[in-house]
């Protein structure tokens, strides 16, 4: 890759990436002041639930993709790349339409096994279930185009994606506020389903606007003996598990917060409801 192009890559993630930062900025005012800090406790409550499971569920696959996808183009073996793509791409679908079920239907039991201290949060738990899948997807997308130097699409979806969330967080907790700070805080939580969605349909479109031209690399690389796809899942493997370790880690410290500082405010003398806050 020339360091022109590396340089408008890095240029445009960049711009994305501050473009995302000051919408999140804004959503976070907004919710605050529309929630409240029990409310904005119960949604909080179950967002260290979802960045766990969805660590688990895409296992730092992106990253293979994106170094496999890059090793096989710059050997031209654009059949290759397109082939690691595609089984990185079932197993993210597989992985989270799983993840996605189990924190559905864990909900419940996380509830009554008393994870979670407050009752109120399973509605925000249930309500980030959708998201895993369409995230796990999305991120395939987002590895291979990265693997592929294009960054103009993960740029644009990332843009479409917080854009999305943050409008469907806010207008789904105003419009559930009425029925009460659970329901509200759980509108919030189930922005993050339709803002993937966004991301997802965004990608879609320039793989589709750019398909002509990888079939034509394709019909016009080099006769090259392809990987097995066992072969292709094993190195996926290798190279995902030091990221998934690295990226899990976070998720878990605040998953070890929730279990231990809600608890420690109830013996403390507060309510579970102050504890929420």
């Amino acid at each position: 890759m020339s360091k022109e192009k590396f340089l408008k890559g890095a240029l445009i993630l960049t711009v994305a990436g501050i473009i995302v930062k000051v919408i999140g900025s804004v959503n976070r005012i907004f919710l605050s002041r529309l929630l409240g800090g029990e409310g904005i406790g119960l949604y909080q409550m179950a967002y260290p639930i979802y960045l766990l499971a969805l660590s688990i569920s895409s296992a730092g696959i992106p990253v293979a993709i994106s170094i496999l996808v890059a090793e096989k183009a710059a050997l031209q073996d654009y059949r290759g790349a397109n082939r690691v793509f595609k089984i990185s791409l079932c197993l993210l679908t597989i992985t989270g339409f799983i993840f996605s079920i189990i924190l559905y239907f864990g909900a419940g039991w996380l509830i009554e096994h008393q994870y979670v201290r407050d009752p109120r949060a399973y509605y925000a738990i249930a309500a980030l279930a959708p998201a895993i899948f369409f995230v796990t997807i999305l991120s395939s997308y987002r590895g291979y185009f990265q693997g592929m130097q294009m960054m103009l699409p993960t740029g644009f979806s990332q843009i479409a994606e917080q854009f999305v969330r943050v409008v469907t967080m806010v207008g789904f907790a105003y419009v559930l506020l009425p029925r009460g700070l659970e329901y509200a805080a759980a509108g919030a939580s189930f922005g993050a389903g339709p803002g993937a969605i966004a991301g997802l349909l965004v990608l879609l479109y320039f793989y589709w606007k750019y398909r002509k031209d990888l079939h034509n690399k394709i019909q016009n690389q080099p006769d090259l003996k392809q990987e097995a796809s066992t072969s292709i899942i094993l190195r996926i493997v290798q190279l995902a598990l030091p990221v998934s370790l690295a990226n899990i880690m976070l998720p878990v410290v605040s998953n070890i917060d929730l279990l231990i500082v809600p608890p420690r405010l109830e013996v403390a003398g507060y309510t579970v409801e102050q504890a929420t806050e």
